[in-house]
């Protein structure tokens, strides 16, 4: 049974957001952890660091660049697309860790923000996925 292409460039599109989401945690946890940064403001950091480590796996690896769009178009619209959504991510995000806190305790820290940092990538990754496919592939008809 052949599985549909889009199925396969969503299933792609989570399978090369791993490493991006492999670095965020453990640097979500030192910039608040050991270096004392707020929580909003080491999150913000970390939704850069992710868009810009996803953008060349994207571009790469799941989606079929549109030769109109130079490299740097695909980038501007890439980071378009998804700063509306690590917007409403953010703010998602710094408005439960200010207002629903719980006990998570790992190592002995108090660490209930990464879990608000996990529930994030499940509720956004989808949309992200539509609007990363049609910055870098273009409107297919």
């Amino acid at each position: 049974m052949r599985i549909p292409v889009l199925l396969r460039k969503l299933f792609l599109f989570l399978a090369v957001g791993l490493p991006a989401f492999l670095v965020a945690f453990p640097l979500n946890f030192l910039l608040v952890d050991s270096c004392g940064l707020p929580k909003w403001l080491a999150y913000a950091i970390v939704l850069v660091v992710q868009v810009n480590i996803n953008f060349p796996l994207c571009r790469w690896l799941v989606f079929e660049p549109a030769p109109e769009k130079s490299v740097w178009r695909q980038y501007a619209e890439f980071m378009g697309a998804v700063a509306f959504f690590r917007g409403l991510d953010w703010l998602f995000y710094s408005f439960c860790v200010e207002a629903f806190r719980f006990p998570l305790v790992i190592a002995g820290r108090d660490c209930y923000y990464l879990a608000y940092q996990f529930a994030n990538v499940v509720i956004f990754s989808l949309a992200k996925f539509v609007f990363c496919r049609n910055a870098i592939e273009g409107r297919r008809k």
